[in-house]
């Protein structure tokens, strides 16, 4: 099979989506796949082995496309150059099956009518998270509602396949639109070679909590400012997130006097990632009961966290029900309860055993989410949907 995976955006980048991205053609190309990544030209200078730690495997290979974005010339931010450009270029290709992320460029792609078959991996029902977000609408957000639902429709009835994050989001998707198109779970996945480098470092002189991911409203983090009133003798480190964000975070932390007790590092280079973890004595996830936080998402730091066998304190929601277990291989708690929350952090912090107990069984779950699992389980899903490629 020879895979074309397109995107608007930069790849690589640090985004999770980039990120994201390159780490799923990587797997392919472990694998064995013909892939190529189609690109813009990127500005950032990055390479693969800066994000990967290594090189890409020898069957990918990258096209860029010339980045017409905030020049001179074309001073807008629009991506419909691109989808021009590689659209252009996609139908020209044979023998090969296209994987896309990006909706518009999915949308763009199957109005061209390009002959190969269209398989859309989708991390939201974007028309019900934009609901949520812009509460109350206005008249232009009303409109803009009903152009992101066609959209959608559009997409999610004409691709040949659909690969969503988890079940609860391919339920959403079928509830909403009605589609009969084929849907496979594949949740997202870790770094096993970029992992497998990273060993625990000497003890912290105070037990050490760890966030490490973006700081956007609906991953919760303003609530672990709010849990660490509650814990005593142990340091919270937040790890990501723009200045803008993180200046409101520690605005926050100093209202609730907890300002000493936080640490906040900013954006790390993604290489570095798992030596970070490696740090930490407990791991944090609070994901809010937002539809993309509590049933779409499929935290790359989750997989990251249980590949380092730590243990995990997150919110008791149902996307994270789909990986893990209150007690067996982590804590779960109600979103919004801070006060339990941190008495699920102290109860860690006091009991080395339970730790163990929770970081190993995490450890061994985290076998199932490999990036080249995931590549493998959509492999086989394409040629089941597609055979003849």
């Amino acid at each position: 099979m020879r895979l074309i995976y397109p995107d608007p955006n930069w790849v690589p980048d640090t985004t999770p989506s980039a990120l994201q991205i390159l780490q799923n053609v990587d797997a392919f190309g472990q694998l064995g796949v013909n892939v190529c990544l189609l690109t813009p030209k990127s500005r950032n200078g990055l390479s693969p082995d800066k994000v990967l730690g290594r090189p890409l495997p020898a069957s990918i290979t990258t096209k860029t496309i010339s980045d017409l974005r905030r020049r001179w010339f074309f001073p807008s931010s629009s991506n419909k150059p691109f989808y021009f450009l590689a659209t252009r270029w996609i139908s020209q290709q044979s023998n090969c099956v296209v994987l896309v992320r990006n909706i518009k460029m999915a949308e763009y792609l199957l109005n061209s009518g390009v002959r190969q078959p269209l398989f859309f991996e989708t991390h939201e029902v974007f028309a019900q998270t934009f609901r949520e977000e812009k509460t109350p609408m206005s008249r232009a957000d009303e409109n803009k509602l009903l152009a992101l639902a066609a959209r959608e429709a559009f997409v999610y009835r004409n691709c040949k396949g659909v690969i969503a994050l988890t079940q609860h989001l391919a339920d959403d998707i079928r509830n909403h639109y009605g589609i009969t198109t084929p849907i496979h779970i594949a949740p997202d996945g870790f770094d096993a070679e970029l992992s497998a480098r990273s060993v625990n470092p000497n003890p912290n002189s105070l037990p050490l909590l760890l966030y490490l991911g973006s700081l956007h409203p609906w991953k919760g983090v303003d609530m672990l400012v709010r849990v660490m009133h509650y814990v005593k003798g142990a340091k919270l480190r937040i790890v990501g997130g723009v200045p803008e964000r993180i200046s409101q975070l520690r605005s926050l932390a100093k209202s609730m006097g907890v300002d000493q007790q936080i640490e906040f590092l900013g954006p790390v280079d993604p290489i570095k990632r798992f030596d970070i973890i490696a740090e930490a004595d407990i791991c944090l996830l609070p994901s809010s009961n937002t539809s993309i936080g509590s049933r779409f998402t499929s935290p790359l730091k989750l997989f990251e966290y249980m590949a380092m066998g730590k243990p995990i304190v997150t919110s008791d929601l149902p996307a994270i029900r789909e990986v893990l277990t209150n007690s067996e291989n982590a804590l779960l708690v109600d979103f919004g309860d801070e006060e339990k929350f941190g008495s699920a952090v102290n109860l860690l912090l006091s009991n080395p055993e339970l730790r163990l107990h929770l970081g190993t069984n995490a450890k061994v779950l985290s076998r199932r989410y490999t990036w080249k699992a995931r590549a493998q389980s959509i492999l086989d899903f394409m040629r089941q949907v597609a055979p003849t490629q």
